[in-house]
């Protein structure tokens, strides 16, 4: 239910958000990757299959997808928005690190068997070129907070990563 809110309200951005509920959604995608996404999990369960019948997403990669899709639009719409922009970042970053196990693969990265790099949104891959007109926290000014630094920070950090 959360991902079908998710598409509704993303799909309603441009007109008007809410902050709270973007905070509760990042809340649960942080709560899923830490219980559904890792080398712990058994690929079997009953929360994949209910997924790809209910969304169409059959497997990890998949749900990865969405979480990145996720952060590449809260970076789009919230970048003023600092709640959202660190929380969004948080989770790109613990995405970027790895399995919650501690196994040293990267989730997202090369080394990673069966998930396809190319097929993440080319939009992904550009994030890093984007300026502050894009992003206000990439914004490199003297009005920049503190704030900003720690997002780019921890948004550099990760791509690095991946």
């Amino acid at each position: 239910r959360v991902l079908q809110l998710m598409n509704l309200t993303d799909s309603r951005l441009a007109q008007a958000g809410n902050e709270k509920l973007e905070l509760a959604m990042l809340s649960f995608f942080e709560q899923f990757r830490k219980i559904y996404i890792g080398d712990q999990v058994q690929k079997s369960s009953k929360l994949y299959r209910r997924l790809s019948e209910v969304l169409g997403l059959n497997d990890e990669t998949m749900v990865l997808s969405v979480f990145i899709g996720k952060i590449i639009t809260n970076l789009k719409y919230w970048g003023r928005c600092e709640p959202i922009t660190s929380k969004t970042l948080q989770l790109l970053n613990d995405l970027s690190i790895g399995y919650p196990s501690g196994k040293s693969s990267q989730i997202l990265g090369k080394s990673q068997p069966g998930i396809d790099i190319p097929t993440f949104p080319p939009d992904f891959w550009e994030l890093g070129a984007r300026s502050g007109e894009h992003f206000s926290f990439l914004g490199i000014n003297n009005q920049s907070s503190l704030s900003d630094m720690r997002c780019r920070t921890t948004f550099y950090t990760a791509l690095g990563r991946l």
